[in-house]
């Protein structure tokens, strides 16, 4: 009987919105953030791409399995979601703000392209 009432003041009720906002930041930004350690940075392209090139402080999560469980802990830091050049990422934010409209998340612009051409360092296999 609790559900009907629930259910019932759901129905009755204006549906609740929630503004997802994805912020984008550039190179310069993650580069001072990666400095002063306040970040955590997500790559979410495919294994092949990110044993060509990636930037030494990412944690590989592809696209594909991507979800707000599999995050690392992310304590007081800011989440950064990066791609080969912006695309990706800005799904994965989207992914995540579905599933947590609350979370305060980052997208780079121009992905690891724009860190490549603003001369910051990346590893390579």
């Amino acid at each position: 009987m609790q559900n009907k009432v629930f259910g019932s003041l759901i129905k009755a009720s204006q549906p609740i919105q929630f503004q997802m906002t994805i912020n984008s930041i550039n190179t310069k930004t993650l580069q001072s953030w990666l400095q002063n350690h306040s970040t955590i940075l997500i790559d979410v392209r495919e294994v092949a791409e990110n044993k060509t090139a990636r930037i030494k402080a990412s944690t590989l999560i592809p696209l594909a399995t991507i979800n707000i469980n599999n995050l690392p802990p992310l304590a007081d830091k800011k989440l950064v979601i990066h791609c080969k050049s912006g695309k990706r990422s800005f799904a994965a934010c989207q992914l995540l703000l579905a599933q947590n409209p609350h979370l305060e998340i980052y997208n780079l612009d121009g992905g690891i392209e724009s860190w490549i051409a603003a001369g910051y360092e990346i590893q390579t296999n």
